[in-house]
Protein backbone atom coordinates (compact mmCIF):
# COMPACT_ATOMS: atom_id res chain seq x y z
CA UNK A 1 0.00 0.00 0.00
CA UNK A 2 1.19 3.41 -0.59
CA UNK A 3 2.34 5.85 1.78
CA UNK A 4 2.57 9.52 2.32
CA UNK A 5 6.05 9.39 1.52
CA UNK A 6 5.61 7.61 -1.90
CA UNK A 7 2.98 10.51 -2.97
CA UNK A 8 5.83 13.09 -1.58
CA UNK A 9 8.32 11.59 -3.66
CA UNK A 10 6.53 11.85 -6.72
CA UNK A 11 4.90 14.98 -6.34
CA UNK A 12 8.23 16.77 -5.14
CA UNK A 13 6.94 18.08 -2.22
CA UNK A 14 7.43 17.16 1.72
CA UNK A 15 5.64 14.05 2.96
CA UNK A 16 3.98 17.12 5.64
CA UNK A 17 2.71 19.05 2.84
CA UNK A 18 0.84 15.96 1.31
CA UNK A 19 -0.29 14.82 4.98
CA UNK A 20 -1.88 18.58 5.24
CA UNK A 21 -2.90 18.32 1.61
CA UNK A 22 -5.25 14.66 2.07
CA UNK A 23 -6.42 15.96 5.55
CA UNK A 24 -8.16 18.97 3.91
CA UNK A 25 -6.20 21.62 6.53
CA UNK A 26 -7.61 24.66 5.58
CA UNK A 27 -3.91 26.54 7.15
CA UNK A 28 -2.04 25.14 4.65
CA UNK A 29 -1.11 27.81 2.02
CA UNK A 30 0.05 25.48 -1.03
CA UNK A 31 -0.73 26.46 -5.30
CA UNK A 32 -3.67 25.07 -6.57
CA UNK A 33 -2.07 22.66 -9.17
CA UNK A 34 0.36 21.61 -5.85
CA UNK A 35 -2.78 20.41 -4.24
CA UNK A 36 -4.21 18.50 -7.73
CA UNK A 37 -1.21 17.17 -8.30
CA UNK A 38 -0.96 15.20 -4.76
CA UNK A 39 -4.68 13.67 -5.26
CA UNK A 40 -3.61 12.56 -8.17
CA UNK A 41 -0.95 10.69 -7.11
CA UNK A 42 -2.37 9.93 -4.22
CA UNK A 43 -5.41 8.18 -6.79
CA UNK A 44 -2.59 6.54 -9.31
CA UNK A 45 -1.26 4.81 -6.29
CA UNK A 46 -4.13 3.96 -4.22
CA UNK A 47 -3.58 5.37 -1.32
CA UNK A 48 -6.11 5.00 1.68
CA UNK A 49 -6.50 7.08 4.23
CA UNK A 50 -5.46 5.51 7.79
CA UNK A 51 -8.09 6.69 10.40
CA UNK A 52 -6.94 6.90 13.54
CA UNK A 53 -8.68 4.58 16.06
CA UNK A 54 -11.04 6.61 18.74
CA UNK A 55 -9.54 4.77 21.81
CA UNK A 56 -11.63 7.00 24.71
CA UNK A 57 -13.91 5.23 26.68
CA UNK A 58 -16.57 7.10 28.44
CA UNK A 59 -18.46 5.47 31.72
CA UNK A 60 -22.13 5.93 31.77
CA UNK A 61 -23.09 4.89 35.51
CA UNK A 62 -26.51 4.52 37.36
CA UNK A 63 -24.26 5.22 40.65
CA UNK A 64 -23.63 9.11 42.06
CA UNK A 65 -20.28 10.16 42.89
CA UNK A 66 -20.93 9.38 46.78
CA UNK A 67 -22.75 6.01 46.16
CA UNK A 68 -19.57 5.64 44.17
CA UNK A 69 -17.12 6.45 46.76
CA UNK A 70 -19.02 4.48 49.59
CA UNK A 71 -20.24 1.41 48.09
CA UNK A 72 -17.43 -1.09 47.24
CA UNK A 73 -19.68 -3.03 44.48
CA UNK A 74 -19.16 0.18 42.11
CA UNK A 75 -15.71 1.08 43.56
CA UNK A 76 -14.36 -2.44 42.66
CA UNK A 77 -15.81 -2.11 39.20
CA UNK A 78 -14.21 1.02 38.10
CA UNK A 79 -10.77 0.14 39.53
CA UNK A 80 -11.02 -2.61 37.61
CA UNK A 81 -12.04 -0.56 34.48
CA UNK A 82 -9.62 1.70 34.97
CA UNK A 83 -6.25 -0.73 35.46
CA UNK A 84 -7.47 -2.53 32.07
CA UNK A 85 -7.91 0.33 29.71
CA UNK A 86 -4.17 1.29 31.29
CA UNK A 87 -3.28 -2.35 30.09
CA UNK A 88 -4.40 -1.70 26.88
CA UNK A 89 -3.33 2.07 26.01
CA UNK A 90 -6.62 2.87 26.18
CA UNK A 91 -7.96 6.21 27.52
CA UNK A 92 -11.27 7.29 29.87
CA UNK A 93 -13.29 10.25 29.37
CA UNK A 94 -14.89 11.90 32.16
CA UNK A 95 -17.85 9.91 33.56
CA UNK A 96 -21.08 10.51 32.94
CA UNK A 97 -23.71 9.91 35.66
CA UNK A 98 -27.34 9.14 35.09
CA UNK A 99 -27.93 9.70 39.04
CA UNK A 100 -31.56 12.07 38.95
CA UNK A 101 -29.35 14.99 40.15
CA UNK A 102 -29.01 16.48 36.50
CA UNK A 103 -31.50 17.84 34.41
CA UNK A 104 -29.32 17.57 31.30
CA UNK A 105 -27.46 14.72 29.41
CA UNK A 106 -25.03 16.04 26.74
CA UNK A 107 -25.54 12.63 24.02
CA UNK A 108 -22.71 14.53 21.76
CA UNK A 109 -20.38 13.14 24.77
CA UNK A 110 -21.40 9.49 23.86
CA UNK A 111 -21.37 9.99 20.28
CA UNK A 112 -17.62 11.33 20.48
CA UNK A 113 -16.62 8.07 22.52
CA UNK A 114 -15.03 5.30 20.91
CA UNK A 115 -17.04 3.15 22.51
CA UNK A 116 -19.04 3.29 26.26
CA UNK A 117 -19.29 0.94 29.07
CA UNK A 118 -22.48 1.30 31.07
CA UNK A 119 -23.12 0.04 34.24
CA UNK A 120 -26.38 -0.06 36.73
CA UNK A 121 -30.15 -1.27 36.14
CA UNK A 122 -31.04 0.87 33.10
CA UNK A 123 -34.02 -0.27 31.25
CA UNK A 124 -34.13 -1.67 28.09
CA UNK A 125 -35.37 1.54 26.23
CA UNK A 126 -32.38 3.53 27.32
CA UNK A 127 -30.05 0.99 26.86
CA UNK A 128 -31.46 1.08 23.20
CA UNK A 129 -31.65 5.17 22.78
CA UNK A 130 -28.05 4.88 24.36
CA UNK A 131 -27.22 2.64 21.29
CA UNK A 132 -28.54 4.90 18.76
CA UNK A 133 -25.57 7.50 19.93
CA UNK A 134 -22.75 4.70 20.01
CA UNK A 135 -23.38 1.31 19.13
CA UNK A 136 -19.82 0.32 20.65
CA UNK A 137 -21.51 -0.53 23.74
CA UNK A 138 -21.03 -2.89 26.46
CA UNK A 139 -23.14 -2.97 29.43
CA UNK A 140 -22.26 -4.47 33.15
CA UNK A 141 -24.52 -6.56 35.46
CA UNK A 142 -27.67 -6.22 33.55
CA UNK A 143 -29.41 -9.85 32.26
CA UNK A 144 -32.10 -8.11 30.79
CA UNK A 145 -29.55 -6.32 28.36
CA UNK A 146 -31.07 -7.23 24.91
CA UNK A 147 -29.42 -9.54 22.78
CA UNK A 148 -28.14 -6.76 20.12
CA UNK A 149 -26.22 -5.10 22.71
CA UNK A 150 -22.86 -6.23 24.29
CA UNK A 151 -22.92 -7.67 28.32
CA UNK A 152 -21.54 -9.21 30.64
CA UNK A 153 -23.12 -10.62 34.15
CA UNK A 154 -23.45 -13.38 36.33
CA UNK A 155 -25.97 -15.62 36.17
CA UNK A 156 -27.91 -15.09 39.80
CA UNK A 157 -30.57 -17.56 39.61
CA UNK A 158 -28.65 -20.39 39.00
CA UNK A 159 -25.96 -19.05 41.68
CA UNK A 160 -29.00 -19.07 44.24
CA UNK A 161 -30.39 -22.06 42.93
CA UNK A 162 -27.25 -24.43 43.36
CA UNK A 163 -26.87 -22.37 46.99
CA UNK A 164 -29.77 -23.20 48.65
CA UNK A 165 -28.80 -27.16 47.26
CA UNK A 166 -26.27 -27.18 49.18
CA UNK A 167 -28.43 -25.36 52.03
CA UNK A 168 -30.96 -28.82 51.93
CA UNK A 169 -28.44 -31.45 51.51
CA UNK A 170 -27.47 -30.49 55.20
CA UNK A 171 -30.96 -30.81 56.59
CA UNK A 172 -31.96 -27.44 56.88
CA UNK A 173 -35.22 -26.02 55.34
CA UNK A 174 -36.06 -22.79 57.73
CA UNK A 175 -34.30 -20.60 55.45
CA UNK A 176 -34.52 -16.69 55.60
CA UNK A 177 -33.53 -14.43 52.55
CA UNK A 178 -33.34 -10.47 53.02
CA UNK A 179 -33.03 -8.13 50.47
CA UNK A 180 -34.32 -5.25 48.97
CA UNK A 181 -36.29 -4.09 45.77
CA UNK A 182 -34.39 -3.05 41.98
CA UNK A 183 -35.00 0.36 40.99
CA UNK A 184 -34.46 0.92 36.75
CA UNK A 185 -33.83 4.05 35.60
CA UNK A 186 -34.18 5.41 32.52
CA UNK A 187 -32.23 8.65 31.05
CA UNK A 188 -33.55 10.99 32.63
CA UNK A 189 -32.97 9.87 35.99
CA UNK A 190 -36.49 9.34 36.73
CA UNK A 191 -36.42 5.44 38.34
CA UNK A 192 -38.94 3.01 39.13
CA UNK A 193 -38.99 0.12 41.11
CA UNK A 194 -38.96 -3.74 40.37
CA UNK A 195 -39.72 -6.38 42.57
CA UNK A 196 -37.95 -8.46 39.97
CA UNK A 197 -34.73 -10.03 41.97
CA UNK A 198 -33.20 -12.22 40.33
CA UNK A 199 -32.04 -13.57 43.50
CA UNK A 200 -35.36 -13.32 45.13
CA UNK A 201 -37.19 -14.84 42.64
CA UNK A 202 -34.54 -17.48 42.43
CA UNK A 203 -35.87 -18.52 46.11
CA UNK A 204 -39.16 -18.17 45.36
CA UNK A 205 -39.23 -20.84 42.53
CA UNK A 206 -37.03 -22.94 44.39
CA UNK A 207 -38.78 -22.94 47.85
CA UNK A 208 -42.21 -23.64 45.83
CA UNK A 209 -40.64 -26.59 43.59
CA UNK A 210 -39.32 -28.11 47.31
CA UNK A 211 -42.36 -26.81 49.41
CA UNK A 212 -40.28 -25.04 51.80
CA UNK A 213 -41.86 -21.70 53.13
CA UNK A 214 -41.00 -18.71 52.15
CA UNK A 215 -39.03 -16.37 54.71
CA UNK A 216 -38.40 -13.14 53.35
CA UNK A 217 -37.73 -9.87 53.87
CA UNK A 218 -37.09 -7.22 51.12
CA UNK A 219 -36.80 -3.51 53.30
CA UNK A 220 -33.40 -2.69 51.15
CA UNK A 221 -29.88 -2.92 50.87
CA UNK A 222 -28.24 -1.39 53.50
CA UNK A 223 -26.44 -2.54 56.91
CA UNK A 224 -29.42 -1.51 58.70
CA UNK A 225 -31.59 -3.55 56.70
CA UNK A 226 -29.77 -6.49 57.96
CA UNK A 227 -30.20 -5.35 61.82
CA UNK A 228 -33.77 -4.67 61.36
CA UNK A 229 -34.27 -8.56 59.89
CA UNK A 230 -32.67 -10.01 62.66
CA UNK A 231 -35.04 -8.16 64.81
CA UNK A 232 -38.20 -9.04 63.21
CA UNK A 233 -37.41 -12.96 63.26
CA UNK A 234 -36.35 -12.62 66.92
CA UNK A 235 -39.95 -10.82 67.92
CA UNK A 236 -41.53 -12.89 65.57
CA UNK A 237 -43.68 -16.39 66.80
CA UNK A 238 -42.33 -18.48 64.13
CA UNK A 239 -39.33 -20.55 64.85
CA UNK A 240 -36.08 -18.73 63.88
CA UNK A 241 -34.43 -19.25 60.93
CA UNK A 242 -31.31 -21.89 60.37
CA UNK A 243 -29.75 -19.99 57.55
CA UNK A 244 -29.93 -16.42 56.62
CA UNK A 245 -29.24 -15.16 52.87
CA UNK A 246 -28.17 -11.95 52.40
CA UNK A 247 -28.60 -10.55 49.03
CA UNK A 248 -25.44 -8.49 49.53
CA UNK A 249 -22.41 -8.29 51.53
CA UNK A 250 -23.61 -5.05 53.15
CA UNK A 251 -27.17 -6.25 54.45
CA UNK A 252 -24.94 -9.63 55.48
CA UNK A 253 -22.62 -7.32 58.27
CA UNK A 254 -25.62 -6.18 59.46
CA UNK A 255 -27.39 -8.96 59.94
CA UNK A 256 -24.17 -10.98 61.58
CA UNK A 257 -23.62 -7.75 63.98
CA UNK A 258 -27.24 -8.05 65.24
CA UNK A 259 -27.06 -11.71 65.23
CA UNK A 260 -23.59 -11.25 67.55
CA UNK A 261 -25.50 -8.75 69.42
CA UNK A 262 -28.36 -11.51 70.56
CA UNK A 263 -25.74 -14.23 71.66
CA UNK A 264 -26.54 -16.28 68.50
CA UNK A 265 -23.91 -18.74 68.05
CA UNK A 266 -22.84 -18.49 64.40
CA UNK A 267 -22.79 -21.17 62.50
CA UNK A 268 -23.65 -23.72 65.61
CA UNK A 269 -27.21 -22.49 65.88
CA UNK A 270 -27.48 -20.25 62.52
CA UNK A 271 -25.25 -19.99 59.77
CA UNK A 272 -25.16 -17.08 57.37
CA UNK A 273 -24.01 -16.20 53.40
CA UNK A 274 -24.00 -13.55 51.56
CA UNK A 275 -24.15 -12.38 47.75
CA UNK A 276 -21.10 -10.24 45.74
CA UNK A 277 -18.13 -11.04 48.44
CA UNK A 278 -16.53 -7.75 48.15
CA UNK A 279 -13.34 -7.11 50.51
CA UNK A 280 -15.66 -5.86 52.96
CA UNK A 281 -16.57 -8.98 54.06
CA UNK A 282 -13.20 -10.75 54.21
CA UNK A 283 -12.11 -8.92 57.40
CA UNK A 284 -15.44 -10.10 59.51
CA UNK A 285 -15.18 -12.12 62.84
CA UNK A 286 -16.15 -14.56 62.00
CA UNK A 287 -15.60 -14.75 58.11
CA UNK A 288 -18.58 -14.28 56.33
CA UNK A 289 -19.14 -17.16 53.39
CA UNK A 290 -20.39 -15.27 50.46
CA UNK A 291 -21.71 -16.50 46.55
CA UNK A 292 -18.41 -14.46 44.71
CA UNK A 293 -19.62 -12.17 42.05
CA UNK A 294 -16.84 -11.36 40.07
CA UNK A 295 -17.36 -7.84 39.47
CA UNK A 296 -13.22 -7.49 39.20
CA UNK A 297 -13.85 -9.68 35.83
CA UNK A 298 -16.91 -7.63 35.04
CA UNK A 299 -14.79 -4.68 34.62
CA UNK A 300 -11.87 -6.47 32.93
CA UNK A 301 -13.68 -8.19 30.22
CA UNK A 302 -16.07 -5.17 29.65
CA UNK A 303 -12.89 -3.13 28.69
CA UNK A 304 -11.79 -5.61 26.32
CA UNK A 305 -15.11 -5.94 24.64
CA UNK A 306 -15.43 -2.30 24.20
CA UNK A 307 -11.94 -2.81 22.28
CA UNK A 308 -13.09 -5.05 20.33
CA UNK A 309 -15.34 -2.73 19.15
CA UNK A 310 -13.31 0.49 18.88
CA UNK A 311 -10.61 -1.87 16.59
CA UNK A 312 -13.51 -3.11 14.30
CA UNK A 313 -12.53 -7.16 15.17
CA UNK A 314 -16.14 -7.61 16.07
CA UNK A 315 -19.44 -6.93 14.54
CA UNK A 316 -22.06 -9.28 16.32
CA UNK A 317 -23.03 -8.58 19.79
CA UNK A 318 -21.89 -11.37 22.54
CA UNK A 319 -23.55 -11.52 26.20
CA UNK A 320 -20.39 -12.85 28.80
CA UNK A 321 -21.66 -15.02 31.31
CA UNK A 322 -19.11 -14.84 34.22
CA UNK A 323 -19.17 -17.73 36.81
CA UNK A 324 -20.56 -16.84 40.37
CA UNK A 325 -18.73 -19.03 42.77
CA UNK A 326 -19.73 -20.20 46.48
CA UNK A 327 -16.51 -19.06 48.91
CA UNK A 328 -17.48 -21.14 51.99
CA UNK A 329 -15.80 -19.72 55.07
CA UNK A 330 -16.94 -19.50 59.05
CA UNK A 331 -20.24 -18.94 58.83
CA UNK A 332 -21.01 -21.45 56.67
CA UNK A 333 -19.35 -24.63 55.70
CA UNK A 334 -19.75 -26.74 52.69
Amino acid sequence: MASIRDIARQAEVSPGTVSRVLNNDPTLSVAKETRTRIHQIAQALQYEKVTRKNKRIQIITYASREKEMSDPYYREIRLAIEAEVKRLNLSLKRTIRIDGQQDHIDLNKIENAGAIIVIGNFSVDALNKLKTHNANMVVINNPNTPKSIDAVYSDLDDAMTELLNRILDKGLTKIAYIGGHHTIRELNGITTTNAADVRYQAYQSWCEKHDVEEIVLLNGWGKTQGEDAVKVYLESDHAFPQVFIAGNDMIAIGILQQLQLNKKAIPEEVKLISFNDLEVIQYAVPSISSVHIPVDEFGRTAVRMAEERINNTRQIAIHVVVEAQLKARNTFKV
